[in-house]
């Protein structure tokens, strides 16, 4: 079977998406102080605490910068992305940073599935119980309309997509 033109897309972008995780960051050799000194010394308090709060509200512990390794599995499953030979894609604190943010988007975008899928599933099963109901009774019959038709909407929202703005963060080359 053909593919449509939005698969095909979507492969071109996951093919890309593979090939920059794979190369290296275009910023890497140019000499500069480590991430967490530069976040030190350059008055980056207000957005430092912006992401503290953010951190906070989501009940984690923020991220520590200030010491330069390399990004490390908690639980060792996850394999990191490499450069075609073999060096780690991504090195030091920067790195650390780069792909923190890369795996709290994925970590979005799957959470953002599953909670899509719970609350289909709950309007599914509300919709199907207004359809079992006895709805001879007028009063009843337009309650059950009524609610039919936001559950309706509620269902047709859930179809779209919500867009967001990120800042360009990686430069691989």
């Amino acid at each position: 079977m053909a593919m449509s033109a939005a698969e095909r897309k979507r492969l071109q972008v996951e093919r890309q998406r593979a090939r920059a995780r794979q190369s290296f960051d275009l910023v890497q050799p140019i000499s500069k102080p480590p991430l967490g000194e530069w976040l030190e010394s350059n008055a980056q308090e207000e957005l430092w605490q912006h992401l503290v709060m953010c951190y906070d509200g989501m009940n984690r512990q923020t991220p520590d910068f200030t010491q330069d390794t390399d990004p490390v599995s908690a639980s060792g499953a996850f394999e990191f992305p490499t450069t075609p030979e073999g060096a780690p894609s991504y090195t030091g604190a920067l790195g650390r940073a780069e792909l923190e943010v890369e795996l709290l988007l994925e970590a979005a975008k799957t959470l953002a599935k599953l909670i899509n899928r719970y609350k289909r599933e709950a309007i599914s099963t509300r919709l199907s119980k207004i359809e079992k109901q006895d709805l001879a009774d007028p009063d009843k019959r337009s309650d059950g309309l009524q609610e039919a038709v936001v559950l309706s909407k509620a269902m047709d929202k859930l179809d779209r997509s919500v867009r967001t703005d990120v800042p360009q963060w990686q430069l691989r080359g």
